[in-house]
């Protein structure tokens, strides 16, 4: 048996390295904290991993075609609030959260729109969405959170599987759909030719802007149904909920090997930078650290994520070179 031979493949596993981190810091902070791994921790572990999961679905394919959302998690915010608002009108609990969904659909359109329409950069066209819906927020709920009281709504989130609330199941059928959609479907190609080289993809026949339209909807989508099962778990809207959630899955994102500039990224992956950010923002809490500390602490981890991401950016690049220095 050739053991270096297995090394170096298991070495070439993208994702082993994320797997051993996550692993590391299980034992990290299981050693510093007993009840790290108790089964009240490992739940709310999972309802975290929910929230950034599911909105950390979305934004891969985004950020696969090259785009980005910054109002992912304003959009969240949004639709949790509509729902609140809806149910406290004694609307039914089903037509209210079909209507936040469609808000975020709505959503998805006005991005796409000034994306690819207006031609405005994807940073700045969603940073500025975000900024309003944080200001309607503010006007709307007068800075108060808003009671929900409609029992088959709260119902949702009161529903669960052993351990795994409906909400983390409803992550892992996301994460295994949408990555059998990239890996094994016509339109997954389109997306990731589309980041990798969106010029080479209109030769090619693919409308990049028709791409990133539907992804942009899809990801509003994905948006308010994260705050929708945000507000059933919590029994209330708040202008605070979901909001900055984003921006931690960007971090796990990147982290698990999707790259910043598109054109590359698994689910896999995706998934495994999903449960190393939860676990280590929860460890960070179960071991009493500072919360000042906290935070700089997750700068780090988003800063070793980018760097992670420029060393993949530029092995890729060496690896295509290769061929033409040999010729």
């Amino acid at each position: 048996m050739n053991f270096r031979h297995i090394f170096r493949k298991l070495l070439s596993i993208n994702e082993l390295p994320l797997l051993l981190i996550w692993i590391a810091f299980i034992l990290m902070f299981w050693l510093i904290n007993p009840n790290y791994l108790s089964r009240i921790n490992i739940t709310t572990v999972f309802y975290s991993v929910s929230v950034m999961g599911t909105l950390a679905v979305g934004l891969s394919c985004l950020l696969i075609s090259g785009k980005i959302d910054l109002s992912t998690g304003s959009t969240g915010m949004m639709a949790g609030i509509l729902v609140a608002m809806l149910l406290r009108s004694d609307m039914p609990w089903v037509p209210a959260v079909l209507l936040a969904l469609l808000f975020g659909a709505a959503t998805g359109v006005v991005n796409a729109f000034f994306v690819n329409g207006v031609k405005i950069a994807p940073f700045i066209s969603t940073l500025a969405i975000s900024t309003i819906y944080n200001g309607v927020a503010l006007l709307v709920t007068n800075g108060a959170n808003i009671p929900i009281r409609n029992k088959s709504f709260l119902a949702l989130e009161a529903t669960s599987i052993w351990i795994f609330p409906l909400s983390f199941i409803i992550m892992i059928v996301l994460l295994i759909v949408y990555g059998v959609i990239l890996s094994y479907t016509g339109f997954g190609r389109r997306i990731y030719i589309t980041g990798g080289n969106a010029y080479a993809g209109r030769l090619a026949g693919i409308k990049p802007e028709r791409i990133t339209t539907i992804l942009f909807i899809n990801n509003g989508v994905l948006a308010s149904l994260v705050g929708v099962l945000f507000a059933s778990r919590m029994h209330m809207s708040s202008y605070t909920s979901v909001v900055g959630s984003d921006l931690d899955a960007i971090t796990a994102i990147i982290l698990g090997g999707v790259s910043f500039t598109g054109g590359s990224g698994k689910m896999t992956g995706v998934f495994l930078g999903i449960m190393l950010i939860t676990s280590f923002n929860n460890g960070l809490i179960q071991s009493g650290l500072n919360f000042y500390f906290q935070v700089v602490a997750k700068g780090l981890l988003l800063v070793f994520a980018l760097i992670l991401n420029y060393y993949r950016v530029r092995a890729s690049i060496k690896s295509l070179k290769e061929p033409v220095k040999a010729l």
